[in-house]
């Protein structure tokens, strides 16, 4: 089936023309609909799901937008078997981790219970957000290679991101330098409480997953299992500000810090392996009640 759409690709034109869905329980399938790439000129959203219910979207190809696809204000969407790389980029500044960006590969803007799988969004300055929207599943997609965040979530809760790739999303900025981090990372959680994060892998980016970084973005009770988070600039998982969250299985090398959690409380740090961090494996500056057990490491000192 890979094949067919591959050979299909490559004899239909792309399009050139943004798609709108009309209707509540559409299904468009770029493929079957004779367009599988769609094409932008810089500019526009490749795709539009607007106040919309049971909506799937698959096998589609959308790039040279500012950003690929948009689904806002809607719920039962499933977007599946697509790639929208190649969207905005931008390079040589310091990203707003809390600011508004509908920039870059796909966006779900207030979307509940709905469901992203096996996308591709490599290539822009994001991959994939999330953006006040609750109940959503991101699972087995590729948000690598991007110049800010591979996966954002904003502003939301209750959602699970499981057994993503989000590596080499690093960024330059003036004041830090080229590839320096400047804020980016595969993983990105601000004001989002109540996430399941599991099984993803997020190496060579800024951070592997950036969690906080003021009290009012602090993200709470969520449950960090069974992450590959190695070779990152800065930290393989930073969670300042937060409470309750819980650290289990994950391996972090090669990073600055594996974890950084100041100001953290309620932490459970368990079961995880570090190995040759530059820094510190774990540093808890200004911290309370955080639970170090079973680790490579034996403390997380403040």
């Amino acid at each position: 089936m890979r094949e067919l759409f591959l050979i299909l690709s490559l004899l239909l034109p792309p399009s050139s023309q943004p798609l709108v869905v009309q209707q509540n329980n559409q299904v468009i399938d770029c493929q079957a609909e004779g367009r599988p790439v769609i094409v932008g000129n810089g500019s526009e959203t490749g795709i539009v799901v607007q106040g919309k219910t049971g909506v799937i979207i698959q096998n589609c190809t959308v790039k040279g937008f500012d950003l690929g696809l948009l689904v806002a204000d809607s719920s039962d969407v499933i977007v599946r078997n697509s790639d929208f790389s190649g969207n905005h980029v931008d390079d040589n500044s310091i990203l707003d981790l809390g600011g508004w960006a509908p920039k870059g590969g796909m966006m779900f803007h207030n979307v509940t219970n709905s469901v992203i799988q096996n996308v591709t969004a490599r290539g822009n300055v994001q991959g994939i957000q999330i953006v006040q929207g609750g109940n959503n599943t991101l699972r087995g997609s590729d948000a690598s290679n991007n110049r800010g965040w591979g996966i954002r979530l904003l502003n939301s809760t209750g959602n699970r991101v499981e057994d993503n790739v989000a590596s080499y999303n690093n960024r330059s900025c003036p004041e830090w330098g080229r590839n320096a981090g400047c804020e980016s990372a595969g993983i990105v959680l601000v004001n989002s409480d109540n996430t399941t994060v599991v099984g993803n892998t997020a190496n060579f980016s800024g951070d592997g997953i950036y969690q906080g970084n003021t009290p009012d973005r602090a993200s709470h009770n969520n449950a960090f299992y069974w992450n590959t988070l190695n070779d990152n600039v800065a930290n393989g998982i930073e969670a300042t500000f937060s409470h309750d969250n819980r650290f289990i299985g994950n391996e972090l090398q090669r990073n600055n810090y594996a974890f950084w959690l100041g100001y953290a409380s309620w932490a459970l740090v368990s079961g995880n392996y570090t190995n040759d961090n530059r820094v510190m494996d774990c540093r808890a500056e200004h911290s309370n009640n955080i639970v170090v057990e079973d680790n490579t490491f034996a403390d997380c000192p403040q």
